[in-house]
């Protein structure tokens, strides 16, 4: 849960705050379900907003991470939209707790109170979190060891205490808690500061986990600034497979969700033999859209690029491509299962390329294709473009 407070409104490598933070948390494995709890004057705004929101037909935003290469994708947990809730708070931050808790389906047993703020948190924060509770710890926070002496003060600024450093840390979200635990702390009427709080108030031991650094509180213009840096990490998107199994749909569609370079290598072949009159062009089309993409990249711009067959010296080219410019790679591979509908494919498309010639089913089963064991395989028989988008976004 996420209090929509107006800085968590501010915009950071081109989407809010509170997208990065829905988006991270929509990306964790075990999360069911996130709520979002907003100042009333927001409620309808967000709802209405963000695809994949309540209300919203739309399926939920890919999670920007600074990582480069996105987190492992979560399972489809129902329809879009579907998972996600956007309710108003109250008066004191308690209150605000409380209506997110109530708004929970029944069926969940284990919650997550984050800050929106800390919206690039990776998802292993999350995972460490969600395992230590599911192990039997009732509240379970993240923290990092301080690498400063820390002094206790009183009223007047003078130092009363100095705790072992080693033995203190700072503490992030999210932080988690077996459902009866929250519920039982919050009903308690106790007052604290964070909810880890509450729960040392009502006599429950409260276990620190690993943070990340990555977790940091986005509030001054300074941590806008290096929220900005870390989100400027490019991926390079390896898209690959036989003419026929929606390759390019894809493509296309994942370059407009990442507002990526789409890089089609089809497309600077036709170029090639059209403007050279060159009957075959050999390597020299695959060589120009590495150098496009190698621009793109190093301008901080992800790259889809549209690949028949990436062969082994091609995709170590690639590889070379996203490493030099720091980039991350995603590799993924579309196959067509149902023989039958990949080739009604096949005799069924138009080209979308002036004088490109497409391939017939003949060509396509004769093809020399090599597969390549590290990319993810997506399987694109029975299913539509936005289905398979679907899948490479959220898992089978």
């Amino acid at each position: 849960m996420g209090a929509a407070q107006p800085k968590a409104l501010v915009r950071v490598g081109g989407r809010r705050i509170l997208e990065h933070a829905v988006c991270g948390a929509l990306a964790v494995r075990f999360v069911r379900q996130v709520v979002v709890v907003a100042p009333a004057a927001y409620v309808a705004e967000l709802s209405a907003d963000v695809p994949g929101w309540e209300g919203s037909p739309a399926p939920s935003p890919r999670p920007l991470h600074p990582a480069g290469v996105p987190d492992p994708p979560a399972p489809v947990l129902g329809e879009p939209g579907g998972r996600v809730r956007v309710v108003p708070g109250g008066a004191e931050r308690t209150d605000s707790v409380r209506a997110g808790l109530a708004a929970l389906g029944p069926d969940i047993d284990i919650v997550l109170i984050h800050d929106a703020a800390r919206c690039l948190t990776p998802t292993s924060v999350y995972d460490r979190v969600i395992a230590a509770v599911a192990a039997g710890h009732e509240a379970v926070v993240p923290g990092l060891a301080v690498v400063d002496t820390m002094k206790v003060v009183d009223a007047e600024g003078t130092v009363i205490a100095t705790p072992e450093r080693s033995r203190v840390r700072a503490i992030q979200t999210p932080q988690g808690f077996s459902r009866a635990a929250i519920t039982s702390a919050h009903a308690s009427g106790l007052a604290a500061t964070d909810d880890a709080g509450l729960a040392e108030e009502n006599g429950r031991p409260v276990r620190v986990v690993d943070g990340d650094p990555l977790a940091f509180k986005v509030t001054t213009p300074d941590d806008l600034e290096r929220a900005e840096r870390l989100l400027r990490t490019p991926t390079l998107w390896v898209i690959g497979g036989l003419p026929g199994t929606g390759k390019t749909t894809l493509s296309r569609r994942l370059a407009a969700f990442e507002d990526a370079t789409l890089v089609r290598v089809d497309s600077i072949e036709q170029a090639l033999t059209t403007d050279l009159d060159l009957e075959h062009p050999g390597t020299t089309g695959y060589a120009i859209a590495y150098a496009v993409a190698a621009d793109q990249l190093r301008l901080g711009r992800s790259v889809v690029a549209d690949l028949v067959n990436p062969l082994p010296q091609t995709r170590v080219a690639l590889r070379q491509i996203a490493e030099q410019a720091g980039a991350g790679i995603c590799e993924i591979r579309l196959v067509c299962s149902d023989a039958t509908e990949h080739r009604r494919r096949i005799e069924g498309r138009l080209a979308d390329i002036p004088g490109y010639v497409l391939p017939d089913w003949r060509d396509v089963t004769e093809r020399l294709f090599v597969a390549w064991p590290e990319a993810r395989v997506i399987d694109t028989a029975g299913r539509t473009p936005e289905q398979v988008f679907r899948v490479l976004r959220d898992g089978p």
